[in-house]
């Protein structure tokens, strides 16, 4: 593959090709590959479930849920989510390229937030050149200039580097709030079995050496249930999270280019 020159802008004008973390919008059913691994998945969890390892029974289950959202898109959520962790930059090429240009911008523009949040810019001459980080975001804007064309679109073509991230982050919180929602009811079905199976002994003469396996199992599945769900929800919570730095930083870059483009000042590719 050739590598693009200064003026080749490959980033809004050509087709936008996804990230390896993005999660496919064709999985947004996951067809049968979501429904054969939930079932799988699902039967292994049955038989630690009968062999009374509830722990294990009740992680395959929660996996077997997250398969049957996500499809062959579990190995990707999965590696989002742990970057999520990790790291501070966003997960797509084009949102990286954003957040960089945006750096850049604070420091040349010297932006800043007042106390009412408004955004402020320092002393900016008309016409003066802002040079940024050498990305396709950039050459993008720069082609944008020298076609004469407006503020709103420039700000089209931010959004097309914003939307992208925005799209695998609302996706992968919304596949971990289904599991972390199913999960303590799932963990409250073996509850209701184990206390079931309790109160069908009580007819005869038992003891408590009777009773505590069925009252473990009522109990340990309300635990891994409770547990597993707030592992899922602080994952989904994460990437809410940085949904909601992702919008930050597009609504300050916007603002950033209405300055620009109202002051005539030339962006230019760093060299």
């Amino acid at each position: 593959m050739s590598t693009p020159n200064q003026n080749d802008t490959s980033g809004f004008f050509d087709a936008m090709n996804r990230s390896a973390l993005a999660v496919s919008q064709k999985a947004a059913g996951a067809g049968v590959i979501g429904l054969l691994g939930f079932l799988g998945l699902f039967a292994v969890g049955a038989v630690f479930f009968i062999t009374e390892n509830f722990f294990i029974a009740l992680l395959l289950v929660s996996l077997a849920l997250l398969v049957y959202a996500t499809g062959a898109d579990i190995g990707k959520l999965m590696l989002s989510s742990f970057t999520v962790f990790f790291s501070s930059k966003h997960l797509t090429p084009k949102a990286v390229q954003l957040q960089e240009a945006l750096a850049a911008l604070e420091d040349k523009l010297t932006l800043r937030r007042d106390k009412d949040g408004e955004l402020k810019v320092g002393p900016l001459e008309k016409g003066m050149a802002l040079k940024l980080p050498d990305n396709t975001l950039v050459r993008d804007l720069v082609s944008v200039q020298q076609k004469g064309k407006d503020y709103e679109y420039a700000e089209y073509v931010a959004y097309s580097y914003y939307v992208e991230c925005h799209e695998l982050y609302d996706h992968s919180t919304a596949h971990l709030d289904f599991v972390s929602g199913a999960m303590p009811l799932l963990g409250l079905m073996g509850t209701v079995l184990g206390l079931i199976s309790m109160f069908d002994s009580l007819g005869s003469v038992v003891t408590v050496e009777q009773l505590s396996p069925q009252l473990a199992l009522a109990l340990k599945c309300t635990l891994y249930g409770a547990l597993f769900s707030s592992l899922y929800k602080i994952s989904a919570t994460r990437f809410e999270q940085r949904l909601k730095g992702l919008g930050y930083d597009f609504d300050t870059f916007t603002r950033a280019l209405k300055v620009i483009f109202e002051n005539k000042a030339v962006i230019e590719v760093q060299r």
